[in-house]
């Protein structure tokens, strides 16, 4: 949850995590794999987490050395679930 205190360029971050994404997918691909789904960067500060949750859709979650990888992976694939029913939902109509 974005508390205030951070000022990320959220566009920049959006169009290298696409970027990124992009690259391990193919790299994927080279060692026989149709897609990693999820990605995770450690930081000595902070940390970035990515999830694929659709074709079109990534879930970036940045977050401090004070959360466990583990909590934030079980949080995130709770969430991921939800965004999904969300999404299908909503394309449906």
């Amino acid at each position: 949850m974005d508390n205030g205190e951070k000022k990320h360029d959220i566009y920049s971050l959006a169009a290298l995590a696409a970027g990124n994404f992009g690259a391990v997918s193919a790299m994927a691909k080279i060692i026989g794999e149709s897609e990693f789904s999820l990605l995770f960067h450690k930081g000595k500060k902070e940390n970035i987490h990515f999830n694929k949750i659709a074709a079109e859709f990534l879930l970036i979650t940045i977050f401090g050395n004070d959360i466990s990888l583990g909590f934030l992976r079980l949080k995130v694939a709770d969430s991921v679930e939800q965004l999904k029913q969300i999404l299908e939902s909503l394309l449906a109509a």
